[in-house]
């Protein structure tokens, strides 16, 4: 009997030992888990941050292309009001330099009728 008791105790011994150190593994593994958690949720957090400030960069540089396309569409449509105003000036330079040249003829015109009426006037005074 003795040694029936002596067993139980050994085994229920055994038992709790076997316990503690299933419990000591347990919380080794609960611990290295928990650590492992935490690295992640970190890791988690910083690409969260790299994430969100990647998207403030793509905002800033998608409003910069905005401004940039705006300012460019303004610097064409000034480009387009140019050109239209050159092509009127060319226009008005072409109709000016016709009625110079039809002036120029009229004056060679009254020029040649005048010294006409020059030698016409001298003839009748000489006559």
């Amino acid at each position: 009997m003795v040694e029936l008791l002596i067993g139980a105790a050994i085994g229920v011994g055994g038992m709790i030992a076997k316990n503690k150190v299933i419990d000591n593994n347990t919380a080794t593994s609960s611990n290295n888990l928990q650590k492992e958690l935490d690295a992640l949720s970190d890791e988690n957090e910083k690409l969260r941050k790299r994430s969100k400030e990647a998207e403030r960069q793509v905002e800033d540089l998608l409003a910069e292309n905005q401004k940039l396309r705006k300012a460019s569409k303004d610097t064409d449509d000034d480009r387009d009001d140019l050109e239209d105003e050159l092509d009127s000036a060319k226009a008005k330079v072409k109709k000016l330099t016709q009625q110079n040249d039809e002036l120029l003829r009229k004056i060679a015109e009254y020029k040649s009728v005048c010294e006409n009426y020059e030698l016409e006037i001298n003839r009748l005074k000489n006559n």
